[in-house]
């Protein structure tokens, strides 16, 4: 199976003449029951009725164990209808990443969603550890190389090898329904990152904010970037709806107008059940006519027969103008288009960040005044082994003093404007925010820290809402130079900026 031949999913989504509907199916915990008889007979009422082209298949959602998406995607395949496993980051490292891409091109389970993962939560006899080890845009590389032509370096196990092209379609997530500047900015600059290293297609946050949804597109259609665009529509119950609205799922805001709507529709003989199915259908079709390629459509307590009749009141009200029944925004939303340039920017330049800036100029980049020295001296020490200490110790104080430096051996600091992503994030993420955070605040610790990448915008000059793009992908950190010095790794070219030691003109670091 390839995406351009038998896969229904690709064949829908590059068709300008239909919308493509996907539908979330959350495996759960252990490996059967009856809660998998339930979705596996979804899935075949679905593969019957023809109109959602692919079922996607979660990745230990919240950040608990459940049934692999790989195994339900096997069966889902079996049944004649097209899988999305979602790929997550947060229990993989890199070894894991690569072995579990290589078994869904085993199993031609080609299409994959690509992101980061709720930070890990309770497991076996407590909270699992967070591994993190790359980001989506990391795999998203990963993915695009072994999309084409990848080869094995000379030095690991068995040599230099050429591995077959694997024609994965993957995808990747974006929130256009951040609340601050300083969030939505970074969503969009990763959204390009993204898109720039290899993303497909793209899924959005669900969220309830059709001016925000309308923003995604137009940020699009102004830079020209063709990709397909989907948008996430969740059906909450009442309930589900009370827990999102309290801030309890990452990344996800409800605000209080939709949940006093909701709560009034409870009062209904069937407790809200039909008002909550039509407001998502007149969701889907408003969608629709904003341009979005397709819907990912989700929610608890659905079957078969719910999501039929949803669909069907689609097609009812298409060519309404339906918008206004379904905006439901959050009070004090910034919103790209209409407050960039009107507002003052979310910004406060502090001396540490100018102080900082001006000694890396001037030690770390090839212009500097101080750059030929630092080499000389750096250079020097890695041959002196106690000079080599002396060095490290110096550097390990100083850091440790003014960014809670954890020496990871790798220094980003330039990066995120002088503060460290391996003290400041819970998920150590090095090239821009997950979408966890609510109203500024990081997912791991919601009202209580600010999102590590809100704090690095508020501090430096970049990114800026007048010129979102993409920003070149960190590499993953090369977990051998731990607890090294980032300084020595940096001028023996050993880090990820590789400076040329031998060359005679040193160049700009980036």
């Amino acid at each position: 199976m390839t995406p351009a031949s038998n896969n229904i999913f690709h064949k829908s989504l590059v068709d300008d003449r239909e919308i493509t509907i996907t539908y979330e199916l959350v495996p759960g915990r252990g490996s059967g029951g009856k809660r998998l008889e339930k979705i596996l007979n979804l899935a075949e009422q679905a593969k019957d009725d023809g109109r959602i082209k692919a079922l996607s298949i979660t990745d230990n959602p919240g950040g608990h164990p459940a049934l692999s998406p790989t195994s339900l995607g096997l069966d889902i395949q079996a049944l004649g209808i097209s899988p999305l496993i979602h790929f997550s980051l947060k229990d993989k490292n890199r070894n894991m990443v690569e072995s579990q891409l290589f078994e869904c091109h085993r199993h031609d389970l080609l299409n994959l969603l690509v992101l980061g993962g709720d930070y890990p939560r309770y497991g076996f006899e407590g909270q699992a550890m967070p591994v993190f080890d790359l980001d989506s845009t990391q795999l998203l590389t990963l993915i695009e190389r072994l999309r084409h032509h990848s080869t094995v370096k000379k030095g690991a196990p068995g040599g230099v090898m050429d591995l077959p092209p694997m024609d994965f379609f993957a995808g990747c997530v974006v929130s256009p329904f951040k609340v601050l500047e300083s969030e939505q900015v970074w969503q969009y600059v990763k959204l390009l990152t993204k898109i720039k290293s290899g993303a497909r297609f793209v899924i959005s946050q669900l969220g309830y904010d059709m001016k925000k949804y309308g923003e995604l597109v137009r940020l699009m259609k102004n830079l020209q970037i063709s990709i397909p665009l989907i948008a996430n529509v969740f059906i909450p119950s009442l309930g589900v709806a009370r827990i999102m609205n309290n801030g309890r799922v990452p990344g996800v805001i409800l605000p209080d107008t939709l949940l006093s709507r909701m709560e009034e529709e409870a009062e209904c003989k069937d407790r809200g059940e039909e008002a909550r199915l039509l407001r998502a259908a007149k969701m889907v079709s408003t969608l629709q006519e904003l341009g979005y390629a397709g819907v990912h459509l989700g929610g608890n307590n659905l079957d078969f027969d719910k999501i039929s009749f949803l669909l069907d009141k689609v097609d009812e009200f298409k060519g309404k103008n339906l918008e206004e029944d379904v905006h439901f925004p959050e009070p004090f939303t910034w919103y790209l288009h209409d407050d960039c340039k009107q507002h003052p920017r979310e910004r406060s330049f502090s001396f540490l960040y100018s102080a900082n800036d001006l000694v890396h100029r001037q030690v770390f980049t090839g212009k500097g005044r101080f750059f030929s020295m630092a080499k000389k001296i750096s250079l020097n020490a890695i041959k002196h082994k106690h000079l080599q200490r002396l060095y490290t110790f110096f550097e390990q104080l100083s850091k440790k003093l003014l960014f809670h430096c954890r020496m990871c051996g790798d220094c980003t600091l330039a990066e995120s404007n002088y503060l460290c992503p391996q003290s400041g994030c819970p998920k150590r993420m090095i090239n821009g925010p997950c979408g966890g955070s609510i109203n500024g605040y990081c997912e791991v610790y919601p009202k209580e820290r600010l999102c590590f990448w809100v704090r690095s915008y508020r501090r430096g000059p970049t990114p800026d809402c007048n010129n979102i793009h993409e920003i070149p992908v960190l590499p993953p950190k090369d977990w051998s130079l731990d607890q090294t010095s980032s300084w020595l790794n940096y001028f023996s070219g050993k880090d990820h900026c590789k400076l040329q030691v031998q060359d005679k003109k040193d160049e700009d670091a980036p």
